[in-house]
């Protein structure tokens, strides 16, 4: 409510008219939610674009003679920094009563992505059937990972330029229609039965691209297939 005021407080500043502030307003009420949303998908990108670099100190520690459970603390100070903090836990949590169980399902929903529910299971199939190939299983799967990540890397940055260019188009009207605002003749018209209609529409219609826009943009994740307490 405190951005609706004020982008209503700015837009009726600016262009001169309370009816014609109203759409502004609304866009400026959602910015923060659109931000936050965006905010929390690239955390999310950030941490699983972490994974070959983890899974490398995973291979380094085990080759250099460490246990498992010694190379998932060591994470929390050699690991990257990024995701030191999560690791951070995994020695208190060796200590309880489930142990890795409870150290694999912290790393899951502290990651929250699928790469962490493939790497996790990996390891706990090898610590129960005692694979001594482990580093081998992980380098294939890091190998596996850095491929996945490249393409959707690709992926992503041609699904960007499509949003960019469908976010111009939309505001693109709107930022006509603010500089048109200074011309009394604008004001009326849109003050009128008819010009009340169409901007009515035309917010309508701008609403229901943006978000279609964002749905059909969107680039699906795996299905977490392995997310349960293991």
């Amino acid at each position: 409510m405190v951005f609706f005021f004020l982008g209503l407080l700015i837009a009726q500043t600016i262009i001169g008219s309370l009816l014609l502030a109203l759409p502004f307003a609304a866009g400026t009420a959602y910015l923060p939610f659109y931000f936050t949303q965006r905010k929390q998908v690239q955390d999310r990108l950030a941490l699983a674009l972490l994974w070959p670099e983890i899974i490398d100190h995973l291979i380094s520690g085990l080759r250099s003679g460490l246990s498992l459970a010694e190379t998932l603390v060591q994470l929390s100070t050699r690991g990257p920094d990024r995701a030191r903090a999560i690791f951070a836990d995994c020695e208190s949590l060796l200590r309880s009563i489930n142990g890795f169980p409870a150290v694999f399902a912290h790393i899951k929903l502290e990651f929250s992505d699928s790469i962490a529910d493939q790497v996790c299971e990996v390891l706990d199939f090898a610590r129960q059937s005692g694979s001594r190939d482990i580093a081998i299983i992980l380098r294939t799967l890091g190998d596996h990972i850095r491929a996945d990540i490249a393409i959707k890397s690709e992926i992503r940055a041609k699904h960007g330029w499509i949003k960019n260019s469908a976010v111009i188009a939309t505001l693109a009207p709107w930022i006509l229609l603010m500089i048109l605002s200074a011309q009394p003749t604008t004001i009326r018209a849109f003050s009128t039965g008819t010009g009340i209609a169409v901007l009515i529409l035309g917010a309508g219609m701008s609403a229901l691209a943006f978000f279609w826009m964002g749905k059909v943009g969107k680039i699906e994740e795996p299905p977490r297939i392995f997310m349960r307490a293991v």
